[in-house]
C-alpha cells in the first residue's frame, strides 16, 4: 500500500537534543540528574530519545497528569537552597537543541508534494512551548504550516510506546495505518507502531542525512 502520511517524531529526528548537557545542568541545581532522566528499561520506557527514558516523575509530566507548577515544586524540592524555579526552567530546557531549518523546509517539501505530515512527541508542557518560541512561530514555520497533526504526549496524555498512542494517531489521521509512515530514534517506539500496522522506520542517529535517506527509501525524489 502506498504511503501518504508520514508522522515525525520531534526530539532525535527533527530536533537536536543536548542531554550531555542535562547531567551539566543538574549539577548546577544540586541534583541527581537520575531524577529526570534514566537508561530505558522495560520499566522505563516513556522515551525521550535512543536509550534514555523519562523517569517515573517526568513520565507523570509528560502524559499530563503533573501541571508544570506540580513538576517544579517537586523538582525544585530536591535542589539546592539557593536554587529558584527560574534556574529548574532554564535547566529543563537545557536539552533543547537545534532544528535545522534544512529539516524543516523538507516537511515543507513533502506537503508541496501531496504527502500529509504529522508530529507525533513524548514531550511536556515547558519543552513544548520553549520549542514553538524558538522553531514555530516565524511565517511559513508554524505547526499549522508544517503538520496536519500534532500529537504531543502532554496534551493526548499518553506517551510512545504505548499502543493507544498509535491508534488515536491513527483515528485522528482517518487512513489506513499502513498508508503511514511513522519515523523515530527510538527503536521501541518504531516497533511498537509496527505492530499497530504502521510503517516503521528507525532513524540512527550514527549515519549522516539518516532522515533523508529514509524518505528517500520510500517515495521522495529529488528532495533537498
Amino acid at each position: 500500500m502506498c504511503t501518504t502520511d508520514i508522522i515525525f517524531d520531534l526530539g532525535g529526528v527533527l530536533l537536536d537534543l543536548n542531554m550531555q548537557e542535562v547531567g551539566q545542568a543538574c549539577r548546577r541545581l544540586g541534583i541527581n540528574p537520575e531524577l529526570l532522566f534514566v537508561k530505558a528499561d522495560a520499566d522505563n520506557c516513556s522515551t525521550v530519545c535512543q536509550g534514555i527514558s523519562a523517569s517515573k516523575a517526568i513520565t507523570a509530566y509528560q502524559v499530563g497528569k503533573m501541571t508544570t507548577e506540580q513538576f517544579l515544586a517537586l523538582v525544585l524540592s530536591f535542589c539546592a537552597k539557593d536554587i529558584t524555579l527560574e534556574d529548574v526552567i532554564e535547566a529543563w530546557n537545557a536539552c533543547i537543541g537545534a532544528l535545522p531549518t534544512e529539516r524543516l523546509n523538507m516537511i515543507k517539501e513533502l506537503r508541496r508534494k501531496g504527502f500529509h505530515t504529522h508530529l507525533l512527541s513524548n514531550t511536556n508542557d515547558l519543552h513544548w512551548e520553549e520549542i514553538k518560541r524558538l522553531y514555530f512561530s516565524s511565517e511559513g514555520y508554524t505547526c499549522a504550516d508544517l503538520f496536519d497533526n500534532v500529537f504531543v504526549s502532554h496534551e493526548v496524555q499518553l506517551a510512545k510506546p504505548d499502543p493507544e498512542i498509535y491508534r488515536l494517531v491513527v483515528r485522528q489521521i482517518g487512513r489506513p495505518a499502513a498508508q503511514c509512515l511513522f519515523i523515530d530514534d527510538a527503536l521501541v517506539n518504531v516497533e511498537a507502531a509496527q505492530k499497530e500496522g504502521l510503517q516503521g522506520e528507525w532513524l540512527d542517529l550514527r549515519k549522516e542525512d539518516a532522515l533523508k535517506a529514509i524518505l528517500g527509501k520510500y517515495l521522495v525524489k529529488g528532495l533537498v
